[in-house]
């Protein structure tokens, strides 16, 4: 099998990162073996690695922000301005996981650690031929309030362009801690 008959099958499965192991499974190689074709993949320009263990067939950051740890999914501003709730740039992609918090500075990505029960709230989208996980305008407001990351001010922008339906029956779904904390201000 050729370089790009293995980037096609990959592509083929609808995903775009792929871990040595996951590579290896592909293809019905051992993981040394499937190693080699992952330094080739990136060599010739068929791939990007991302880290080590690690390649992407896309270049499309939340793709490989969701992709690279599993379950995650987009949030907090980098959601914000894809629905066009927001016009700041963010500096990094911002995802949610229940895995352990951790940055990747090279890549512009960032990972939050949450609890499991607040792995909803967000829809798969198309990219090309693979996908992301992205949250949705609601959800991102009340993750980014709840990892303190925004202000007061930034909510009473944001919340007038919001479904207010679906971001109280969201709110229900958060601590209560956080819900008595928030519950006159949204």
């Amino acid at each position: 099998m050729n370089l790009y008959q293995i980037r096609d099958l990959a592509l083929k499965r609808k995903r775009a990162v792929y871990s040595t192991q996951q590579l290896a499974n592909l293809l019905g190689r051992p993981a040394p073996i499937a190693r080699v074709y992952a330094a080739r993949l990136v060599k010739a320009k068929l791939a990007r690695r991302m880290m080590r263990g690690k390649i992407s067939f896309s270049d499309d950051e939340k793709v490989i922000a969701t992709q690279m740890i599993e379950p995650s999914y987009v949030s907090l501003h980098f959601a914000l301005l894809f629905h066009q709730m927001i016009q700041q740039v963010p500096s990094n992609v911002a995802c949610l996981t229940p895995k352990t918090s951790r940055t990747f500075d090279t890549l512009g990505i960032s990972y939050h650690k949450v609890p499991p029960s607040l792995m909803f709230g967000f829809q798969q989208y198309a990219s090309d031929k693979t996908y992301y996980w992205l949250a949705d305008p609601e959800k991102a407001l009340l993750d980014a309030l709840y990892l303190n990351r925004f202000s007061e001010s930034w909510v009473k922008e944001i919340l007038p362009k919001l479904n207010r339906k679906k971001l109280n029956l969201y709110f229900k779904r958060f601590p209560m801690r956080f819900q008595k904390k928030w519950k006159n201000k949204l």
